[in-house]
């Protein structure tokens, strides 16, 4: 009789978990379709906004108008309010955000954020602001896998597994590269990878790439001549591989040194995106036709179409600095336009980027030694897409599998393999194990990388500054508008007779018309009760702290008196603590 029940048990355990499996890879392929369909309906949508821009502005000869300058920054206007009201989710390159939903919220993403990303993403890049589709895609599409988790009222671990299908289904309907969405998806988003979770997970992305291809004709992302490698080309990727780790980690400095610069801006919100918008205007208009407007792959084809002298060094010299000029003004207009919180990913900026400095690094090669007769430079800008992205986004397998896809040939997988290899080992030495994306996280609290440990180990007393301005209750809103433009801070500690008794910031202050600020008192209008930190707690306690109550700063106080004021913290003051402890 036991073992009758035994032998039930074991029979309906099984049969319970083929179900489940049976399950899952069903809505994988609803996942599948509803992600490859919305990632063409998000190409049409920028398509749309793009000739509502651009249609009619040519002068004769092609030379466009001076409203070119004007159109990124209208887009920046019109998103602003999205990002900073209905939709903060909409906000940067996507990416990171779908990351957090996963690691805080179990896969939840509300269920309006999927049609405002495609809204503020496709006037971003419909208007000419520069910045990829790959990041709002993945997050359309994890927003579908979400709502479809949510909808069948799944576990947390199903929940989470069917908005990385929704990543995949995305990537690989924007991209036609449905081996490069699945591992984008596990690689870059889950971070993982698990033969349970990759069956559903492919057939997210094979669905995706296919239904993308039945509504559009599939073509690959740029034009991709064949050449032969040589064993001189495959000696010269692992010079190639160090120098373009190290351009992956100058990028993403930049790109956070701007954000960064931007987060500090004391304007409205709102008018961020639009104020990031002047870069890519000014420039898109001087560098028209180039790929600095919008995703940038006219800019590659155009590119590979170049026909190159390397026989005569003056010549070749002047498109090597071109082609460099290219790859810097593309890193300016994208980490204004993302970092200033518009909405766009940076996979496809990181590419042309990799594009024009591998192009200049073959046609270097080639004219200062043409003996070696090595392949055509622009051969070399596909190592430079691969090398640079795998570098920045941590992301080598991704790189490898989805460049061939997108490009239609699988001939260049050996020197691919060697450049991403070497980009990632050299961007990971100089960024500490951090990418793109982990970075950004950081900044928020939310540690899926190394620096949880050190930060544990890290007191906020060693990272906090002790010599702070502090603001009495009784100084005016006005005295305290020029004191923050004067100290370029954002906020500061309310003390009284030597108390803390509250703490202020600019927020706080835009909610009094300029008018009034003369008749209200700081102590008015501080916030009293104050969230504090001893010095004795961890730096990852403080950005806990930061991350839970959305805030970018914590005053230090003394663990025997709450009141007594030690110093202030702040998100920049534990990232810098830990880069130090890191170059130890």
């Amino acid at each position: 009789m036991d073992r009758d029940r035994k032998v039930e048990e074991g029979f309906i355990e099984r049969f319970s978990k083929t179900y489940n499996w049976a399950y899952i890879d069903f809505l994988a392929i609803l996942i599948g379709v509803a992600g490859g369909a919305g990632a063409i309906a998000f190409r049409n949508v920028i398509e749309l906004i793009h000739d509502i821009f651009f249609s009619g502005i040519y002068h004769q000869g092609g030379i466009p108008t001076y409203s070119v300058v004007l159109f990124p920054i209208i887009g920046g206007l019109i998103v602003g309010p999205i990002v900073c009201i209905l939709a903060p989710e909409a906000k940067g390159h996507g990416v990171p955000q779908i990351i957090e939903s996963l690691q805080v919220s179990g896969g939840q993403i509300r269920k309006r954020v999927g049609f405002l990303l495609i809204l503020s993403s496709a006037v971003i890049i419909g208007s000419g602001g520069s910045a990829g589709r790959e990041g709002p895609i993945a997050q359309i599409g994890a927003s579908f896998g979400s709502l479809i988790g949510q909808i069948f009222k799944l576990g947390s671990r199903d929940l989470k597994l069917l908005t990385v299908c929704g990543v995949a289904a995305g990537i690989a309907g924007t991209f036609n590269a449905p081996m490069g969405g699945a591992i984008f998806s596990m690689e870059v988003v889950a971070r993982r990878f698990s033969p349970f979770d990759s069956v559903p997970i492919l057939m997210s992305a094979v669905v995706g790439a296919a239904v993308a291809a039945a509504l559009t004709a599939p073509a690959p992302a740029f034009f991709n001549p064949e050449f032969v490698f040589s064993n001189t080309d495959l000696a010269l990727c692992f010079i190639l591989g160090p120098i373009f780790g190290a351009i992956a980690f100058s990028w993403v400095r930049v790109f956070y040194l701007i954000e960064d610069s931007f987060e500090a801006l004391r304007i409205p919100k709102m008018a961020k995106p639009a104020l990031g918008g002047t870069v890519a205007g000014i420039s898109g208009y001087y560098l028209f036709g180039y790929g600095i407007m919008g995703v940038g792959y006219d800019g590659i084809t155009r590119i590979f179409e170049m026909p190159f002298d390397t026989s005569s060094f003056p010549s070749s010299f002047d498109v090597m600095i071109f082609l460099i000029a290219l790859g810097l003004v593309k890193i300016l207009a994208t980490a204004f336009t993302v970092g200033s919180g518009g909405s766009g990913g940076i996979f496809a900026p990181s590419l042309y980027i990799g594009f024009m400095f591998g192009v200049a690094f073959g046609l270097f090669v080639a004219t200062v030694l043409p003996e070696l007769d090595i392949a055509n430079p622009t051969v070399y800008g596909l190592l430079g897409m691969a090398a640079l992205f795998a570098g920045a986004a941590r992301a080598p397998l991704t790189c490898i599998v989805m460049i061939p896809e997108m490009a239609s040939s699988y001939s260049r997988l050996p020197p691919i393999i060697i450049a991403c290899v070497l980009s990632y080992a050299t961007a990971q030495i100089l960024m500490k194990g951090m990418s793109i994306y982990s970075l950004k996280l950081m900044r928020k609290g939310i540690f899926i990388d190394q620096p949880q440990p050190v930060l544990r180990g890290i007191a906020v007393g060693e990272a906090m500054h002790r010599d702070i301005a502090t603001v009495a209750p009784d100084m005016t809103l006005r005295e305290l508008r020029d004191l923050m433009f004067l100290r370029n801070h954002t906020g500061f500690p309310v003390v009284e007779d030597g108390r803390l008794v509250g703490i202020i910031t600019f927020d706080d202050l835009r909610k009094v018309p300029i008018a009034e600020q003369d008749k209200t008192l700081v102590g008015d209008l501080a916030v009293k009760e104050v969230i504090t930190i001893r010095p004795d707690q961890s730096t990852k306690y403080a950005m806990d702290l930061m991350y839970q109550n959305k805030i970018g700063r914590l005053p230090v106080v003394s663990g025997a008196d709450p009141k007594k004021l030690l110093g202030i913290i702040t998100r920049t003051d534990v990232i810098g603590a830990y880069e130090t402890t890191e170059q130890r």
